[in-house]
């Protein structure tokens, strides 16, 4: 694909989803900015105006993803349906998309530990962010009665970081993408059903009051 000319943007997006590519098929090291420029069909130059570096070209895919897969995740966290619904679709986005692009690598292992070398504050920020969105899906649902956290010693920061330490395990044992999302989604509904309200079915419902 031929990078527009006079489109910054458009130009950077051709670079990054190459580098996606090369990154994938050689891992960190072996990839150069000669793979990248002939996988993106665009002069090494026209690179180096975007990106002084391969490192920089590292950074700049891993803040493309992590911004896209939170993006998706606070989505799912608006849409409709039940809370273990809202918080498998999130982790579908979050870890999921992880599991379609490095893992399926033969150099995942590689990629992963450039990332937290090269990105490391990006990494911590992207997870921060994430593990809020999951509290505050929790948290609503506490506050709805649909989830008793109480009973089991947990407030919604201890259970994200339950739920999400969980879906970390979960990557290791998995066979494939496809099988680490539907583990995904089972951990979610099995740790869903076990801190529901046992009594959420007979709470009065809440109803707004209109003041003249």
């Amino acid at each position: 694909m031929n990078a527009p000319r006079g489109n910054a943007n458009a130009r950077r997006a051709v670079i990054l989803d190459a580098a996606l590519r090369v990154f994938g098929q050689y891992g960190y090291r072996r990839t150069s900015m000669d793979d990248i420029a002939r996988e993106a069909d665009i002069g090494k130059g026209t690179i180096y105006l975007a990106f002084p570096s391969k490192e920089k070209v590292f950074q700049a895919l891993s803040e493309h993803l992590a911004q896209r897969m939170l993006a998706d995740a606070e989505a799912a966290s608006h849409q409709p349906g039940t809370t273990a619904d809202k918080l498998a679709a999130m982790h579908t986005a979050w870890f999921g998309t992880y599991a379609d692009t490095i893992s399926r690598s033969p150099h995942a292992a590689e990629l992963f530990d450039a990332k937290h070398r090269l990105s490391a504050d990006l990494v911590a920020d992207t997870a921060s962010r994430y593990r809020r969105h999951v509290r505050d899906v929790l948290t609503q649902a506490t506050a709805a009665g649909e989830l008793d956290l109480d009973s089991a010693d947990l407030t919604p920061d201890t259970a994200a970081e339950l739920l999400i330490a969980s879906a970390r395990g979960l990557h290791t044992s998995a066979s494939s993408p496809a099988t680490y999302r539907r583990s995904l989604a089972t951990l979610v509904r099995v740790m869903v059903a076990g801190l529901s309200n046992p009594n959420a079915n007979t709470r009065s419902p809440i109803t707004t009051v209109h003041r003249p």
